[in-house]
């Protein structure tokens, strides 16, 4: 029985000018050189894998002479040379670049590869749009795990269907893809992170593909509608590019648009080659698409690298210099490593490149698991380097953490909030402490002052939550649409426990960027204030510590390495003034015109004899990341907390300072909150 009546033998330059397309696309989002849409690529690289790999099962079904072996070694020829030298490249970079965490980590991802579960590995870690994901080396391994999943079965299935009468082929094939887009789709409001990395949402995009290698697709003739069907969906995947964002659902829905563009090019050129396909057939054009797995497989640990070794992101002609280093690294690798192994100039018969598969697995697999079993190999990094990294909250042994429970909104509804300072429920609460992940990590300090006070705290915290009436909070560890009825919640505990003291922190410039603006902040702690003002408590709002540009720890001890004075690190005046300016109009007149309103301001406790905003102090890191503060930046602030202390407190006046063992106590209560 014939599966299918086209032919995938002859070489079709088109398709590899569709390559370079997809490869240019990301790897110009990836550099943040425009593009906001640049990671559809990735899915048009999927829809030509179904076509193509599709294609050639069902020529050799139709032959008689498919073998699953033969399969899986061309896909091993395809797949595994270049990508065993790129992970071990970056292997050998993260060993002189990475601290021990992120060497780790390295490691995990490293094991996960090599088990063909990247995916999911990075599905469990962390979103591809978060914060920190730019400094994985091998994220973008997640796609080739999919594609490698989804042919461990697949050719099962077309020997299946090959038994079968023709006319079940491409309706099966339909149906599938219609169910994984119908699961993408309503997965892209629910679980958008297993929605993006996992293969049961991403196997529609390789069944396109599939199903134009299945169907009889010789419906059109007409040469002027093959040429607009090819410009349509040379446009949809355009028009993806440039005018999706971090900020549009993906995938689901707006996957169809880059997904059926793919498709309409591939279908249009098939039959004969269009306006599009000789476009896309240029010679320069097609060179970019033959490189363009080992591009896609260099440019990324290629900005990894130089971003973790520059402590920032690079200056727009630094990354568009990277991306150049990067082609050249992808034609020395198309032409020394990936056409040798494809054409079998090397590793000729079968059982050599099997082996040579399982060796580099093997090794990969134990290299992975050796880093991270040593945990990330420290005695690789000077004992000075390793006290900032290793001194900072989230290393230290001790009690459980102060107010480390997310609460939820059915905690705030039952008033179940996180106690600090007395925990004796007959006291009344003297301060409660409300805001997102920087109001947790304060909560060491004012949990020993309110202890020295004999004063019972509660915090009601949740990251990435402002702590605001009416404010709905975005982002992936927000409360989202709960954060109006946890923040009603919480106004509504502080008026019928008439709490003396309430005590508002929040990263503010997250929600400036989150909100587009200052304006509903301004509105959400104008209405914060007003809900509160008949309860009687007495309302302090803390300003944003300063924040850097880099994570604070790590630059510390890359100063150490490179034989710089750590402590002359710091953030320069006029850049702190600059973020203040930024947040100034959030709490413009409100002391004015509420005078049971006091907004504190950390700044000055900051502040070294140069004017700097400082990040270490007597050899201690002042922060744990770039804008939470470290155990020893909590207790820079207790002086700022104090008068707090002198109307929540039994009528005394402010404390004295912390004793010794009230400073080893913050340092074994601190944990690592994040955004």
């Amino acid at each position: 029985m014939s599966l299918t009546k086209n032919s995938h033998s002859k070489y079709q330059a088109f398709v590899d000018g569709l390559r370079a397309i997809a490869v240019l696309a990301v790897i110009f989002y990836h550099a943040g050189l425009g593009f906001g849409g640049g990671y559809v690529g990735v899915d048009v690289f999927f829809v030509i894998s179904g076509y193509l790999i599709t294609g050639l099962i069902l020529n050799d079904l139709d032959a008689g002479q498919f073998h699953i072996l033969e399969f899986w070694e061309r896909r091993v020829r395809r797949i595994l040379p270049a990508l065993a030298v790129v992970a071990l490249a970056c292997f050998v970079a993260a060993w002189f670049l990475f601290f021990p965490q992120d060497f780790r980590e390295f490691g995990r991802s490293m094991l996960a590869q090599a088990l063909l579960v990247s995916n999911i590995y990075f599905y469990l870690d962390a979103s591809y749009f978060a914060q920190g994901v730019e400094l994985k080396p091998l994220l973008h391994t997640w796609s080739l795990a999919v594609e490698e999943q989804f042919y461990l079965f697949f050719p099962f299935l077309l020997m299946a269907l090959s038994r079968l009468p023709r006319k079940f082929l491409v309706p099966i094939i339909v149906l599938l893809c219609g169910l994984s887009f119908g699961l993408s789709i309503y997965s892209s409001y629910t679980h958008p992170r297993a929605n993006f990395y996992l293969l049961p949402t991403r196997a529609w995009e390789l069944l396109i593909g599939a199903f134009l290698a299945a169907a009889p697709l010789r419906l059109v003739t007409r040469r002027w509608l093959l040429e607009l069907f090819g410009w349509i969906g040379l446009l949809a995947i355009l028009g993806a590019v440039f005018l999706y964002n971090r900020d549009t659902r993906f995938p689901g829905l707006a996957a169809a648009l880059p997904c059926v563009g793919a498709a309409l090019v591939i279908w249009a050129n098939t039959q004969s080659v269009t306006s599009t396909g000789q476009l896309l057939a240029a010679r320069p054009v097609v060179f970019v698409g033959l490189i363009s797995y080992s591009l896609y497989l260099w440019h990324w640990p290629v900005l990894v690298f130089y971003k973790y070794w520059a402590l920032g992101q690079p200056a727009p002609l630094q990354r568009l210099l990277l991306l150049l280093l990067s082609v050249a690294l992808a034609a020395l690798s198309w032409k020394f490593i990936e056409t040798p192994v494809r054409k079998r100039v090397v590793l000729r018969l079968r059982w050599k490149i099997f082996a040579f598969g399982g060796a580099a697995t093997a090794t990969l697999f134990l290299l992975g698991l050796t880093i991270y079993e040593l945990h990330g190999v420290p005695s690789r990094i000077p004992p000075d380097a390793l006290r900032y990294l290793t001194g900072g909250p989230g290393a230290i042994e001790g009690n459980d953490p102060v107010g480390g429970r997310q609460l939820s909104l059915r905690n705030a509804q039952n008033g179940d909030f996180n106690p600090f300072g007395l925990n004796d429920t007959n006291l009344p609460v003297g301060l409660l402490v409300w805001g997102d992940s920087h109001a947790q990590v304060e909560l060491p300090v004012l949990d020993l002052l309110c202890k020295e006070h004999s004063v019972r705290g509660l915090a009601a915290t949740h990251s990435q939550t402002a702590p605001l009436v009416g404010f709905e909070s975005q982002g992936a560890w927000s409360l989202g649409r709960d954060s109006v009825g946890f923040n009603n919640a919480v106004a509504d505990f502080i008026r019928r426990q008439r709490v003396s003291n309430v005590l508002i922190i929040a990263r503010w410039d997250y929600y400036i960027e989150t909100d587009k603006g200052t304006e509903r902040l301004h509105q959400g702690v104008l209405a914060t204030i007003k809900a509160l003002h008949d309860s009687g408590a007495k309302i302090w709002i803390m300003r944003q510590v300063p924040q850097y540009p880099w994570d604070v720890p790590k630059a510390l001890a890359t100063a150490v390495m490179h034989g710089q004075n750590p402590e002359d690190l710091g953030l320069p005046r006029p850049e702190q003034q600059a973020q203040a300016r930024r947040q100034e109009p959030i709490f413009e007149g409100i002391t004015s015109s509420f005078p049971e309103v006091t907004v504190l301001d950390p700044t000055a406790f900051f502040l070294d004899a140069a004017g700097r905003c400082r990040v270490a102090k007597n050899g201690q890191a002042l922060y744990f990341d770039s804008d939470h503060v470290s155990a020893a930046g909590t207790m820079m602030l207790q002086p700022l907390f104090e008068p707090i202390f002198g109307r929540a407190g039994n009528g005394t006046g402010p404390s004295e300072n912390l004793s010794a063992s009230g400073r080893t106590a913050v340092r074994k209560k601190s944990q690592l909150f994040q955004e």
